[in-house]
Order: C-alpha cells, then structure tokens, then sequence
C-alpha cells in the first residue's frame, strides 16, 4: 500500500481545544485566519491584564511597606519619615493609574513615551529585559 502524501495547508494547527470555548471555535473556523487571530489577540490581552493585576497588587504591597516604615520611625527621622509619605503617596497614585487603564491605554501610553523619549524607553527596556531574565533564573534555580 502506497502512503498518500500529505498537503501541509490541510494540516490542522496545534492547538489545545480546550482552550476555545464555544464563540471562539466558531469564530475560527467561519472566519479562518481572522478567527485564529482574533482569539490570539484576546487571549493575549487576558494575559497582560493578568499581569497588570498582579503589578497593581505588588505597587500596593510596596506602598503598604512604605506607611510601616513611615509608622515606625522614631521623632528624630522625621524629615524622612515626610519624604517617605509622599513616596507612598505616589505610589498610591501609580498603582490607581495602572488599576484604572485597559491594557490598550497602556499600549498607547508606551507608544507615546517611546515617540517622546526613546532613550529613556530604551534603558527601561534593557533593564526590564536584565530584571526578567534574573527572575526567570532564580525561578529555574
């Protein structure tokens, strides 16, 4: 028995199933391309939103670091005990921007202080790229 070659364009693509539910599979298979596209796009964007969440939650935890340390000074470090006040302060302010914004006002926003400063956006770049690649280190280690 001779083996029928087999024509790539025909060959379904790996995806989980499970990971469709039922808009999504009819979508992809009446829009093809598009479909496919299309829940790539949402399945990233639920993944960004995820991890803005969790940044949300750890710029929280810094800022409740930040009034511990401000309770807890004693009267001499007063000075700094007002500096750290206003860094919970910001701090505050920052975590309720990034809570408040969907991820595509925080694309936009990205574009824009890349187009306004593109130096600084590359150093924040690289160094977001070195913070990740330790984190990814210490997780395998």
């Amino acid at each position: 028995m001779a083996m029928q070659p087999i024509d790539p364009s025909s060959a379904p693509i790996p995806i989980d199933a499970g990971d469709f539910d039922g808009d999504d599979a009819v979508a992809t298979r009446a829009g093809g391309m598009d479909g496919l596209l299309d829940f790539a796009r949402n399945r990233l964007i639920a993944m960004v939103e995820d991890a803005r969440d969790a940044l949300v939650g750890q710029v929280r935890g810094l800022k409740d670091i930040a009034d511990l340390l401000t309770d807890n000074l004693p009267e001499a470090a007063q000075p700094v005990a007002g500096l750290v006040g206003q860094a919970s302060s910001s701090i505050d302010q920052i975590a309720d921007a990034l809570a408040e914004k969907s991820v595509e006002e925080l694309v936009e926003d990205g574009r824009a202080l890349v187009q306004a400063q593109p130096a600084a956006a590359v150093g924040v770049a690289i160094a977001v790229g070195f913070l990740a690649g330790r984190m990814l280190k210490a997780a395998r280690d």
